[in-house]
């Protein structure tokens, strides 16, 4: 009985330091973070593809959001800082242009 008893304590003291280590391990890492730190980015990634649900859902979720970050920027480009203007004929302070050129015959 005494033997069943300093079982369970082991693995429970076991089960709730493994717990912490994870919590404070996921704890310090942001999308930032994990964006600015390639290697860790990578091991969280590896965690995540071995084990989804043990690793955590929201770990997982922000090493794919650091992942896209660092492969698609911040979104902001030096390219087009202003939208594209497709139509500028169909501008909402002016009315479509006429480009008719038949004009009607006066009689």
């Amino acid at each position: 009985m005494l033997r069943q008893i300093i079982r369970l304590s082991v693995v429970a003291a076991i089960a709730i330091g493994a717990g912490l280590l994870v919590q404070s391990a996921g704890a310090a890492d942001t999308v930032d973070s994990l964006a600015a730190d390639p290697q860790r980015l990578r091991e969280v990634q590896k965690l995540c593809k071995d084990d989804w649900a043990g690793t955590g859902d929201e770990l997982c979720t922000m090493a794919s959001k650091a992942q896209r970050r660092r492969f698609m920027g911040s979104g902001k480009t030096p390219y087009t800082p202003h939208p594209v203007d497709l139509f500028p004929s169909l501008k909402k302070s002016r009315t479509p242009e006429k480009t008719d050129p038949v004009a009607p015959d006066a009689e």
